[in-house]
């Protein structure tokens, strides 16, 4: 299935949180997403790793009540979507997680927290890196919301240690267009923690398909290169970049993890409808939208490509 938001003509900030038990088609009622470019997923996963984990996976407040929550959500809906792959085993105070495509198996003991590994910081971090998505788990108490933790390691022009710990309001605070949404954002977050999950799109125009657009390039790599969004040429190829955002929440503890599954589409493999729907969407965003994503200095060769 094509995740193509762009397809409604017009560009929007807005939530549009769908309820995903009213998808009729059963597999998008799945948090996670297990498909044939997995492995590419998690060696991304792994670079970020070796170039500096903490760069990628940070924390901050964060309740012990909460990571063990979520991190059982995890494990446990892994195991439910996709038995084939996963198998879950809990004796007594020993728990593992076997991965079948990786071969690997991670164990931990029964306060759903710590992990006994070289290789990983935390449980949460080890089961961040047995799935393509990327995991933010926010907080909620005493009227207060915080990003309390985040594993990004497909970062989309912004870095999650400058996130993390921040308030909805001053992590949104940069993207134009917002304002309706800042005004009802604390009803909207205990919406998805009493009524969720639900599922959300958001997308924009990439000259590249690499999955990790950190805004600080990893050591010796040019920050023009890697920042992308080129002005663009004829051999320039455009991709649109669809993010699947799943939303779920946890009442007791009054938190909700928030998935992204980074997806990318050629714009020349678009058909003539949805190329013409794309451009409709562009054309829609105003000029501060435009320069927030990037469009603006791609703005001319993208119009040109499309045949505009």
């Amino acid at each position: 299935m094509k995740y193509l938001p762009f397809l409604t003509g017009k560009y929007s900030t807005a939530p549009g949180l769908i309820a995903i038990e009213k998808n009729p088609v059963s597999s998008e009622k799945f948090i996670f997403q297990v498909d044939d470019t997995y492995n590419q997923y998690i060696e991304n996963k792994t670079a970020c790793r070796k170039e500096d984990i903490y760069k990628y996976y940070c924390t901050s407040r964060l309740l012990p009540g909460t990571i063990s929550r979520v991190n059982k959500y995890i494990a446990r809906q892994l195991v439910k979507e996709y038995p084939d792959f996963f198998i879950l085993e809990e004796s007594g105070k020993s728990i593992s997680l076997h991965n079948r495509i990786l071969n690997e198996t991670i164990h931990w003991s029964d306060d759903w927290i710590d992990i006994d590994s070289d290789k990983y910081e935390s449980l949460f971090d080890a089961l961040c890196c047995q799935v393509q998505e990327d995991i933010a788990i926010v907080q909620m108490q005493d009227n207060e919301d915080w990003l309390t933790a985040i594993h990004l390691c497909s970062p989309n022009h912004w870095s999650p240690t400058e996130k993390c710990g921040k308030t909805f309001e001053a992590i949104h605070a940069p993207i134009p267009g917002m304002d309706k949404t800042m005004q009802q954002h604390p009803k909207m977050l205990s919406a998805i923690i009493q009524k969720g999950p639900f599922t959300r799109f958001a997308w924009g125009v990439a000259t590249d398909d690499r999955l990790n657009h950190h805004p600080v390039p990893p050591p010796g790599i040019d920050s023009d290169y890697w920042n992308g969004r080129l002005k663009g040429d004829d051999a320039t190829k455009f991709y649109i970049r669809t993010e699947r955002q799943n939303l779920v929440g946890f009442a007791e503890e009054n938190v909700f993890i928030f998935t992204i599954h980074t997806y990318f589409y050629d714009i020349s493999e678009l058909d003539h409808n949805e190329q013409n729907l794309l451009w409709e969407a562009i054309d829609t965003m105003s000029y501060e939208s435009k320069i927030y994503k990037g469009i603006i200095k791609m703005e001319v060769e993208l119009k040109r490509k499309l045949g505009k």
